[in-house]
């Protein structure tokens, strides 16, 4: 019998905007679902349903089993689709131009038997998000999004953020240490966790952008195939090859000339620099229908002021800081005169401490080849190799090192580092991904994934010549940076090595109403980290008249001093293998074509891989747990393995049943990983490989401080020659004693772990091609990660004039005598649980006329314990500002979540004109008011700041210069009180300020993309040039008082007052300066071109 098909049109520009969906598995793949219905309602079996991926011929069918229900699994993303649908003599059903989405369920609920009339009536355009099957938030990004919005760092990260409910890279008021980056289903992640950077790659990009063909965001994924994470997953996968030939020739240039120069009306110092990228991709057949290949090449240079590393600040010559224009407030005659006594009696050349921003340099060499092999109509292969070497310079660590520590960086408006104080990473990544997917028969099918990744960071330093890292302070113990130079704290022996192996095989069956999904995964990570802290040795003087006394007979001893050296015989790296064990069932159930629900059950079992060598004097130590009560630890034994249930449900209802209203949700555990380089403390410290000389205070350094002098030449001589009192610190094997500081992991410690909910819906305004969509999400901790000290005990002495701890002497929190009190800190989990909320409203706007867009309003707060901001043990305990102590369990607001955050998008083209926009709107970041330095004597400066009653007298101490005041103690007390007045703490008035309370100002920032194509099928159908021009703050480039950046004035919050001579219950202050004035505002203006506007010109040549 001949007969006309009956087609339908679906326009599912699904790539077109960021919508939401429920991602599948490690995310490389889609599918299509449905139930095939006769015109009565009724579900019917036998009909075929067949779809064509049109650029490369790839066919996946199936049939309608008992209840009508059909699964088309593991199909690649994007499109177009051609779907036909048969069944029997009728007439063939046909959906063209069907895109798919990465991860996201597409589908299709053919009816048979409808008649042409009625056909024609059903005709649907432009529906992507009616056809999606949603339960929790996500966020898709496709190629209509990458190709039109603006960019400037080319990197994934650039358009995560167009997530809702993202914080930068954090999302849903976490850690962004706590995502999982995955690409092709290969963990891509920072996994060793040196920085909140999720990708690898330093400050390159691991793979090209232009090689990139969708990015999703998942943050309640109600799948059990998903986990590894407890903030989001982020996924993405790689362009491949097809039937015919394409590719692209490409090159981005931002110079001098593309920047703006002017803030708030003062121009700044025009430093030279660029950023270029170039780089072409191509792919096409080996064989038609077959096999396919895809290559993506790219170089990205930056330098001088486009480059990491550089340094624009410049000295005074009068003391005082010029913020707005990059003048430090150090002198340059105190730069020159420790610059000549280093020359001069030490023989060694700092270098430069000024004038060398517009020589930094940072490359990214990157690489990636794929092959898709369609082995047969049952059968689909890949597989993907890539690889990038970059490097990139960076300035000194900003206030690291033995406690307590400077409140502002080393490199900052109150403090300079020479040149040679500074480092370089090179970062080498590689990674290969291999997959298999079986569609045994229309019930059956199968993905197999095996991954393999090598990440390598290592450091080097702009001098051969090692030489003892020195922080001269202000003048006093109780200070802060001034001037810093000698081989960078971190980089000597630096190198960390992590090499992830992962398999994973998921394997699906359809029956009746029901999907079932049950999978094995299995990942090794392994990690070497060699990590010598002051391994050059440190010393800090008080004041430059102190250090240039140094080598001469009138030499006095540091304040402070500390090194790492490794034992006879033993290697620096510490390692640690970790497996992680998963097995997983679930089942979508399907009870009629509105609503679906998903039940499953993930189990892991995280193993550690290698032994550990305890040492015998740190486990011989009475130290605390983390409720106070004694308890010795093991050093040599990693926690225990226990199964990790991660129970989860989802559901969706299409309330009407033709996807104009869905209801979708549900609730389930989320397990995922801490940062590596927590675990890797207690090897690297425990004393059994290097012994690390890291003072926790004053006090504890008080014994024999006073017999060291400078010994750069010989950066072990104290190690061979220990100074008097200090002979059971710098001991020479585990034997000898515990080292002065070390990091344990709880025996009983678990990976972080969170309980959310999520409940969402999504609306379409009939007659209109707009999506209303709102989502809730609540997370509450099941395992929250706490890192405490171990030999701290609580004081039971308070301040006379605020309500806090006071620790006159180190008995007064010195547990066990033997160590320092802030010498043990241990990661374990808190009893205290953090929870996070979120709201999200907004709307997508389909294709219409050209026009494209979506914008959203979210709410977030969130609580936690502790940021645990900080690599080493020390840095993430002491990290955090504290009233009484870094040990209180209690829960502040987090960093991580802003209460309000607008984003919006909208592209519109008009023949060969695109024009793409990117909105953001929110405050720029939380901050807490905290002293300058110890004010309760714990020897951690971290203290929140306690503001007094109206009438309540703070002491105030003259600032001088010298012999002259240059502010008596009432006009600090009057400008302190205006302070209070200017900045709304009057309400705080007899408390200590909250931790994290305080948001710094609203920042709306525009970004902007125009895309021209200027010429078109020159060589061949379809290939063109285009031009784009990436504006980005283009609201600074209208009015340069604009779209400007706050930073506080402190480096990690608003450090207002600062103690003034010895401790005391009662403590004198002096009031922070801002340049030459007395500090009025927690805040001030960025003064980097950073901040400021800056333009990108590309050419492209697409095929």
């Amino acid at each position: 019998m001949n007969f006309n098909p009956l087609k339908k049109t679906v326009l599912v520009a699904a790539l077109a905007f960021a919508g939401y969906g429920t991602v599948h598995a490690q995310v490389t793949t889609s599918n299509i679902s449905g139930i095939v219905t006769t015109n009565d309602g009724k579900s019917t079996s036998g009909a075929t349903i067949k779809a064509t991926h049109l650029p490369t011929g790839t066919v996946y069918t199936a049939a309608a089993n008992s209840a009508g229900a059909f699964n088309l699994t593991n199909m690649r993303v994007g499109g177009p689709y051609k779907v036909e649908i048969t069944n029997g003599n009728e007439a063939p059903i046909i959906y063209d131009d069907i895109y798919l989405e990465l991860g996201v369920p597409f589908v299709v609920n053919p009816v048979l038997g409808e008649k042409t009339a009625s056909i024609a009536e059903v005709i649907v355009t432009g529906v992507s998000s009616r056809n999606v099957n949603k339960t929790g938030a996500a966020t898709n990004v496709g190629q209509k999004l990458i190709q039109e919005l603006p960019q400037s760092s080319r990197s994934i990260t650039e358009f995560t953020r167009l997530t809702p409910q993202a914080n930068g890279t954090s999302f849903a008021g976490r850690d962004a240490r706590y995502n999982n980056l995955q690409i092709d289903g290969a963990n891509f992640n920072n996994g060793f966790g040196l920085s909140g950077n999720p990708v690898p790659g330093g400050n390159s990009q691991p793979i090209s952008l232009d090689a990139i063909q969708e990015i999703s965001v998942n943050i309640a994924p109600f799948d059990v195939t998903q986990s590894g994470f407890t903030g989001a997953g982020i996924n993405a996968i790689t362009k491949s090859g097809s039937n015919k030939f394409h590719g692209s020739l490409y090159g981005y240039y931002n110079g001098k000339e593309l920047n703006g120069w002017k803030i708030n009306g003062e121009e700044i110092e025009r430093v030279s620099g660029a950023k270029i990228t170039n780089g072409f991709t191509v792919g096409g057949p080996i064989l038609k229908n077959k096999l396919f290949f895809f290559v993506s090449a790219e170089r990205e240079t930056a330098t001088g002021a486009n480059a990491s590393g550089a340094n624009l600040w410049k000295a005074s010559s009068n003391g005082v800081a010029n913020p707005a224009k990059n003048i430090s407030r150090v002198k340059e005659s105190d730069l020159i005169a420790v610059q000549n006594h280093l020359i001069n009696r030490w023989g060694y050349d700092p270098g430069r401490y000024q004038g060398y921003a517009d020589e930094a340099e940072q490359q990214g060499d990157k690489f990636l080849a794929r092959l898709d092999w369609n082995i047969n109509d049952k059968n689909k292969f890949a597989i993907r190799y890539n690889y990038l070497k970059g490097t990139s310079q960076q300035v000194a660590n900003g206030t690291s090192g033995p406690q307590p520590r400077s409140s502002w960086n080393r490199v900052s408006d109150k403090a300079m580092t020479f040149e040679n104080g500074n480092y370089a990473f090179e970062n080498n990544v590689q990674s290969l991904t291999a997959e298999l997917n079986t569609t045994f028969n229309s019930a059956l099918s199968n993905k197999l994934l095996f991954t393999y990744s090598k990440i390598q960071d290592t450091r080097t330093t702009p001098s051969s010549t090692l030489f003892p890292f020195v922080d001269i302070w202000d003048g006093s113990p109780t200070g802060g940076n001034y001037i810093s130079f000698g081989t960078e704290l971190f980089s000597y022996l630096n190198d960390v090595i992590n090499d992830n192996f992962s398999f994973t095989n998921n394997l699906s069956y359809t029956t009746g109403k029901n999907n079932f999904t049950a999978g094995i995964a299995y990942e090794i990570q392994k990690f070497g980290n060699s990590y010598t802290r002051m391994g050059t040795g440190y010393y800090r003087y008080a004041s430059v008249e102190d250090f240039l006394k140094t080598g001469t007979a009138n030499e006095v001893a540091p304040i402070m001093y500390g090194i790492t050296y490794p034992y006879a015989g033993q290697e620096t790296y510490s390692r640690v293998n970790f497996g992680l064990a998963s097995a997983y069932i679930q089942d979508k159930i399907t009870l009629n074509n509105k609503f679906n629900f998903t039940v499953g059950l993930r189990a892991e079992l995280p193993t550690y891989l290698n032994d550990l060598t305890a040492n015998p004097s740190i486990d011989a130590l009475q130290l605390l747990d983390k409720n106070g009560n004694p308890k010795n630890y093991t050093s040599g034994e990693w926690p225990k393995s226990k199964v990790m249930l991660s129970p989860r449900l989802g559901f969706n209802y299409d309330v009407m049943g033709d996807r104009s209203l869905t209801l979708r949700g549900g609730t389930g555990v989320f397990t995922g990983r801490i940062p590596f380089v927590w675990l890797t403390n207690m090897p690297t410290n425990s004393g059994v490989l290097q012994n690390t000389v890291e003072p926790g205070s004053y006090a504890e350094v008080a014994p024999w401080i006073g017999n060291i002098r400078f010994r750069p030449m010989d950066i072990y001589y104290y190690v061979n020659n220990p100074p008097a009192g200090g002979e059971n610190v710098f001991i020479n094997s585990p034997k000898a004693g515990a080292p002065s500081t070390f990091a344990l992991v709880d025996q009983d410690f678990k990976m972080p772990s969170v309980w959310r909910s999520s409940f969402g819906a999504d609306f379409k305004v009939p007659n209109t091609p707009i999506t209303l969509t709102t989502d809730i999400l609540y997370t509450k901790d099941i395992n929250s990660v706490f890192q405490y000290g171990a030999n701290r005990k609580e004081s039971t002495v308070r301040m006379t004039s605020q309500d806090r701890a006071y620790y006159p002497n180190a008995a007064s929190y010195q547990f066990n005598t033997a160590i320092g009190a802030n010498s043990a800190t241990v990661l374990t989990n808190s009893d205290t649980k953090g929870n996070a909320f979120s709201a999200t409203f907004g709307g997508s706007l389909r294709p219409w006329h050209g026009l494209s867009g979506s914008a959203f309003y979210t709410y977030s707060s969130a609580k936690e314990i502790s940021a645990n901001a900080g690599s080493s043990a020390s840095s993430a305990w002491g990290g955090s500002p504290t009233v009484d102590s870094p040990n209180q369990q209690s829960l502040s607001i987090s960093n991580f979540a802003l209460p309000h955050r607008v984003v919006a998008n909208v592209s519109y083209t008009l023949k060969n004109t695109t024009v793409g926009l990117y909105y953001s709107g929110s405050s720029q970041g939380r901050f807490s008011y905290y002293y300058s330095n110890d004010v309760n004597g714990d020897g951690i400066a971290n203290d929140l700041m306690y503001i007094p009653k109206a009438g309540e007298v703070t002491k105030f101490a003259d600032i001088k210069q010298g012999t002259t005041v240059l502010f008596t103690a009432a006009q600090q007390d009057a400008a302190f009180n205006k302070f209070i007045a200017d900045n709304g703490l009057e309400k705080y008035r007899g408390q200590i300020t909250p931790r994290n309370e305080f948001l710094l100002p609203w920042l709306n920032r525009v970004d902007i993309r125009l895309s021209q194509s200027l010429f078109t099928d020159m060589v061949q159908k379809g290939d063109k040039i285009q031009i784009t021009l990436d504006v980005l703050n283009v609201g600074n480039l209208i009015n340069s008082n604009w779209g400007i950046q706050d930073n506080n004035v402190s480096s990690y919050g608003a450090a207002i007052l600062g103690r003034s001579g010895s401790l005391s219950p009662d403590p004198t202050f002096t009031l922070l300066r801002s340049g030459a004035d007395l500090v009025t505002a927690p805040s001030r203006p960025a003064s980097n071109r950073f901040t400021t506007w800056n333009a990108t010109l590309g050419f492209k040549y697409s095929f």
